[in-house]
C-alpha cells in the first residue's frame, strides 16, 4: 500500500489525535501528516452525506449469521488462511476499499478518485504480498479511523507504544473505552453485513487474538479459528514488519531496533497469556486451532477440518476456488531472517509456556 490508513479517518477525530500527540510529532513527517489531513478532510465531507442517507438503515440491520474470526499472531499465516476462507462464495469480508474508506464506501465505492484508488495498491509492508483495492483486509484499520481505542495507532504514534499495546487487551481498557470499541465493531459488522447482503462476515485482525473473550461476549454465537506457528520465525518476521510498518506510517520518530524487538516479544507473550486464558470462555464447538505447518503441508485437508469442527456449510462449493488460490500461491516464498542468539535466548526465556502448550521444540543452540 502506497498510501496511509489514516487517509480515511474522520477529520475531527484525526485532529484530536494530532493534538494529543503534538509534543511527539516529528517535523520530518510534516509532509506525510499534511497529505493525510488533505485526504481526511476531502473524504469526511462524503462521510457526512453517507451517514445522512444510510445510518438508520445500517443500525436497523439484524445480523442473522454470526461472524467468523481468524485469530493468530502477525506472521503466523493469518493472511494466507484469510485469503483461502474468503474463497467461499457464501462468506463475505472487508476489502481494502471498504476498510480504508469505511466512513464513505457506500457512496464512493464506484466513484473514488483514481489518485486515491491508486494509493490502495502495492506490496504489503514487511513482505512482498500483493496489495489490491479488493483484497481481503483487516478491520482494525477501519476501527482506527473511528476511535482512539486500538492497537493500530501504535505504528503512527510509536512514542506512545505502551498505551496502544494496553488497548489491545480488555483489561487495558476502561469501561467507557471498552463500550466504544464494542459499539464501533458492532456498527462495522452491521454495515458490512448490509453491504454484503446478509452473508456471514469473515474477520481477520491479529490483535483480535488478545480479545477473543471480549468478542465472544459481544457475539455469543461467533466462531473462531486460531492459527499458530513456530515463535522464532513469527517473531523474526514480526520485528521486521513492525519496523517497516512504523517507517511507512509514523508521524513521529522511529523507535530504536532494540525497543521494537523487546516490544514484539513482550506483546507476543501478553497476547498468548490472554488467549490461553480466554479459551475457557469459548465453547469448544466454537473454536478450532490449526498449525501453520499443517495448512501449508495439506491445505485442503486442513480447511476441511476447520469446516467440520465449526460445523460450517459450503466446503464442497468453495473447494474449487480454494484449490485455484492454493495453485496461484505456489511460487510465493516467505522472507528468511537470521535468528540472533540473544533473541533466541529472550524468546526461550519469555515464551516457554507457548512452546509447552503447543508442543513446539525449543531451540537451545544455533542450528538446533
Amino acid at each position: 500500500m502506497t498510501g496511509h490508513y489514516m487517509y480515511g479517518c474522520d477529520y475531527d477525530h484525526f485532529r484530536r489525535l494530532l493534538a494529543e500527540h503534538q509534543a511527539d510529532l516529528d517535523p520530518a513527517q510534516r509532509g506525510r501528516i499534511e497529505e493525510c489531513l488533505r485526504y481526511s478532510r476531502f473524504l469526511t465531507r462524503f462521510a457526512k452525506i453517507e451517514r445522512f442517507f444510510w445510518d438508520k438503515r445500517i443500525r436497523a440491520v439484524e445480523v442473522a449469521k454470526p461472524p467468523l474470526f481468524i485469530l493468530g499472531h502477525w506472521r503466523s499465516g493469518t493472511t494466507y488462511l484469510f485469503n483461502l476462507l474468503s474463497c467461499d462464495p457464501e462468506t463475505a469480508f472487508m476489502d481494502s476499499m471498504t476498510t480504508f474508506t469505511f466512513h464513505n464506501f457506500l457512496l464512493l465505492r464506484y466513484h473514488l478518485p483514481k489518485h486515491y484508488r491508486s494509493k490502495l495498491t502495492g506490496d504489503r509492508f514487511g513482505d512482498d504480498m500483493e496489495f489490491l483495492p479488493h483484497s481481503p483486509q483487516e478491520e482494525c484499520y477501519a476501527i482506527a479511523n473511528c476511535i482512539d481505542e486500538t492497537f493500530t495507532h501504535l505504528i503512527t504514534f510509536p512514542q506512545s507504544y505502551q498505551e496502544y499495546m494496553d488497548l489491545a487487551f480488555e483489561d487495558g481498557m476502561t469501561d467507557a473505552q471498552k463500550q466504544r470499541w464494542c459499539a464501533t465493531h458492532e456498527y462495522l459488522l452491521k454495515k458490512i453485513t448490509y453491504f454484503r447482503k446478509g452473508k456471514r462476515i469473515l474477520f481477520k485482525s491479529p490483535d483480535n487474538t488478545a480479545k477473543m473473550g471480549m468478542l465472544h461476549d459481544l457475539y455469543p454465537d461467533a466462531k473462531f479459528v486460531h492459527i499458530y506457528r513456530d515463535p522464532y520465525k513469527v517473531l523474526l518476521s514480526t520485528i521486521h514488519m513492525f519496523e517497516a510498518g512504523i517507517q511507512a506510517m509514523t508521524f513521529e520518530k522511529v523507535p530504536p531496533h532494540a525497543l521494537i524487538e523487546d516490544m514484539a516479544v513482550q506483546f507476543y507473550k501478553r497476547i498468548y497469556l490472554q488467549y490461553l486464558k480466554d479459551m475457557a470462555r469459548v465453547p469448544r464447538e466454537q473454536l478450532v486451532e490449526i498449525a501453520y505447518s499443517d495448512l501449508t503441508r495439506a491445505p485442503i485437508d486442513t480447511l476441511a477440518q476447520i469446516y467440520t469442527a465449526l460445523d460450517l456449510p459450503g466446503f464442497e462449493a468453495a473447494r474449487p476456488q480454494m484449490l485455484a488460490h492454493i495453485e496461484s500461491q505456489r511460487a510465493y516464498r516467505t522472507n528468511r531472517f537470521e535468528l540472533p542468539d540473544a533473541l533466541r535466548r529472550k524468546i526461550n526465556r519469555e515464551l516457554g509456556f507457548f512452546f509447552d502448550h503447543y508442543h513446539i521444540p525449543m531451540q537451545t543452540e544455533k542450528g538446533d
